[in-house]
């Protein structure tokens, strides 16, 4: 008999889809919130936690927090009030388990950065020189710039799932993953080189250094905002995510 009333008791404290909609959270902590109540126990239900987790999701988007930097999972938020998050942490499988597409934006992100201003400062210092050079220059073209922090992007995405570990802890096999790492170099290294010599300079123009600045100040930008939006940390720049 103590068993129902504690179970009659829990359920009006847990919330609907529409009246998560009407809490304040935004749409992705709702469905975090909705995970959480499916995984909580009568227990925690009743001891407010569901609750609290609820609130600190509320607290955290006024600071631009995510439900991921605050508890990890829902699991986590439930086995633990509040996760800290290490600032610089850049294990390899925590970055592996933002999954292929986010881990592809998030590195051609970076690459578009560090080509944008390598090309950037060549071509500021010596711009009539690199251009004589013809078709050795096409990978400084812009569309070429672009296809290769995209296919970069993808491809090193790759290669970080096939670095870590399996989800039951189980790594590749060390040549598997010596082969996949020079496959996937040597890949990229192909498609740099083609992308300047087989497309057109008339839609691979060379643009002004100081326009390729530009793009990596904006590229810079956008890495800053997908971090945020995706609370990602690790890869090629580390935690630099900010809280």
């Amino acid at each position: 008999m103590v068993e129902n009333n504690t179970e009659e008791q829990a359920i009006p404290k847990l919330k609907n889809r529409d009246q998560l909609a009407e809490s304040g959270l935004s749409k992705r902590n709702q469905d975090f919130m909705w995970q959480v109540q499916s995984l909580a126990s009568a227990d925690q239900v009743n001891t407010g936690m569901v609750a609290d987790i609820e609130a600190q999701l509320l607290a955290g988007q006024k600071t631009g927090q995510t439900a991921k930097q605050i508890y990890g999972t829902p699991k986590q938020a439930l086995g633990q009030e509040i996760k800290e998050v290490q600032q610089g942490q850049s294990q390899g499988v925590n970055y592996a388990a933002n999954g292929f597409w986010n881990i592809a934006i998030d590195n051609t992100f970076v690459f578009l950065m560090m080509f944008s201003l390598m090309f950037g400062v060549m071509l500021m210092f010596s711009s009539e020189q690199i251009v004589s050079e013809g078709a050795q220059a096409g990978s400084l073209g812009i569309t070429a710039l672009i296809l290769t922090a995209v296919s970069g992007g993808g491809l090193f995405a790759a290669w970080t799932l096939l670095m870590a570990p399996a989800k039951n802890g189980q790594k590749t096999s060390i040549w598997l993953r010596i082969l996949g790492s020079l496959l996937i170099f040597a890949t990229w290294f192909i498609l740099y080189m083609a992308f300047g010599l087989i497309i057109p300079s008339v839609i691979n123009p060379i643009l002004p250094g100081w326009i390729y600045l530009i793009v990596a100040g904006t590229s810079f930008i956008g890495f800053q905002w997908w971090r945020r939006k995706t609370g990602m940390q690790g890869g090629f720049l580390g935690g630099a995510n900010r809280k």
